[in-house]
């Protein structure tokens, strides 16, 4: 596994997981193996396609060297199934930072139709 990261600006004051608002909590913890055997713990943010082709994000959910708290790391999914994808690194940086921000367009659309959504009127 070889790992991009990025920072993603959604605005969070910390990324603890515990009592963040930004969209992108989730509970889960998923192990990644590198290939030299190491199983590191991220959370998992999500998925998305863009041009053709899904990525998914995750954070660190332990401290990793050379990998800040908040950094999103990015994979191209290869596969049919999300459960069973292989996860490729972004080889390309222009497209690395294309899919990043995708991603932070992404989580900033779904916590503005979540407080969209706090503001509707509930029907009786």
């Amino acid at each position: 596994m070889s790992e991009k990261e990025k920072k993603c600006t959604c605005g969070c004051d910390e990324h603890g997981h515990e009592d963040c608002d930004c969209g992108c909590e989730n509970d889960d913890i998923v192990e990644l193996t590198t290939e030299d055997g190491k199983v590191l713990k991220f959370y998992f943010v999500g998925t998305i396609e863009y041009k053709g082709k899904f990525y998914s994000a995750f954070e660190p959910a332990e401290q990793m060297e050379g990998i800040e708290d908040d950094d999103l790391i990015i994979f191209e999914l290869s596969g049919d199934d999300e459960e069973t994808a292989e996860l490729l690194p972004v080889e390309d940086e222009a497209l690395l930072d294309e899919v990043f921000e995708e991603f932070c367009r992404v989580l900033e659309e779904e916590e503005l139709a979540d407080e969209a959504m706090e503001l509707e009127p509930e029907d009786n």
